[in-house]
């Protein structure tokens, strides 16, 4: 019993950390943009297959080829938030369609060039090998990826309570209008917030895809678990985030490790959520505001 409370406990730990990576950036432009951002997943294929795509096609090495990726990935939310954004901003509707089929033609492109079985692998592992938590075998760049998002999400958080910037991005979430009255720079805080949100998603992405398959659909499955988190969480609100990653983490360690059942860990995480929402439909948090 003991033994598998256990395992329970440090796998609802560790999941809801990586959880917690995969959506803080989700999180954040719901907060401030206030948009669904449905072309969210295109940001994780595009961080393993750009890599991908300077090793293989340009011979750079690790390093070189994530830094380039990088600058790439700038440059698209770029064009993505000038193209579809802001162009759309005041039809829903068109917006909505517009990042969903985007981040659709972007995996459809990736699955042509490399599909599934072209073996793409990112060796991106920090730390070797497993260690020995009491009964408990982990792998060590889960650890360390757990560790990481931690203290990114920390990070993250002083940011946004601490710094000017930070206070600035919050106060546009709130009630734009009463920002640009008191000059506070909109659009340039729209830009930043879109570049700011590719850290936990590069980070992320770049921690899991060793321990974790690499596919041009991986986008979707990050996705799906940043759209739940968000929502139970109360969209946009980092703080409901935080609770709601480890709540998906703790069920979805439950499900797979006293059921036996990890084919029903999505399934687990949709009920945890529609259940709760039927208590509060707002979420563990409101959604109002950033923190």
């Amino acid at each position: 019993m003991w033994g598998t409370l256990q395992v329970v406990l440090i796998y609802a730990f560790l999941l809801g950390s990586l959880y917690l990576l995969i959506s803080l950036g989700f999180s954040i432009i719901c907060g401030v943009l206030r948009i669904f951002h449905l072309g969210y997943a295109y940001l994780f294929t595009l961080t393993v297959y750009l890599t991908w795509m300077f090793m293989k096609e340009f011979g750079l090495g690790l390093f070189p080829a994530i830094l380039g990726m990088v600058i790439l990935q700038f440059v698209i939310s770029i064009l993505v938030y000038k193209g579809i954004i802001i162009k759309y901003v005041q039809r829903e509707e068109i917006l909505l369609t517009g990042l969903l089929l985007f981040s659709l033609i972007v995996e459809q492109i990736v699955n042509y060039r490399y599909p599934i079985q072209a073996g793409v692998y990112i060796q991106t592992t920090l730390i070797n090998g497993s260690s020995k938590i009491g009964t408990t075998v982990i792998s060590n760049q889960l650890i360390v990826g757990a560790g990481i998002a931690l203290l990114l999400t920390f990070l993250f958080v002083l940011f946004f309570l601490k710094t000017r910037t930070g206070l600035a991005v919050r106060a546009i979430s709130q009630d734009i209008y009463s920002s640009r009255i008191i000059g506070v720079n909109v659009e340039s805080l729209y830009v930043f917030t879109m570049m700011l949100v590719l850290i936990p998603v590069i980070v992320g992405t770049l921690i899991l895809a060793p321990v974790w398959s690499v596919e041009p659909g991986m986008g979707s499955l990050y996705m799906t678990t940043a759209i739940l988190v968000a929502i139970l969480g109360g969209l946009g609100n980092i703080k409901g985030t935080i609770i709601a990653s480890f709540l998906i983490g703790l069920t979805h360690a439950v499900v797979s490790f006293v059921l036996g059942e990890p084919r029903f860990m999505n399934l687990s995480a949709l009920v945890l959520v529609m259940i709760i929402l039927m208590v509060r439909p707002q979420g563990i948090a409101k959604s109002e505001a950033l923190w």
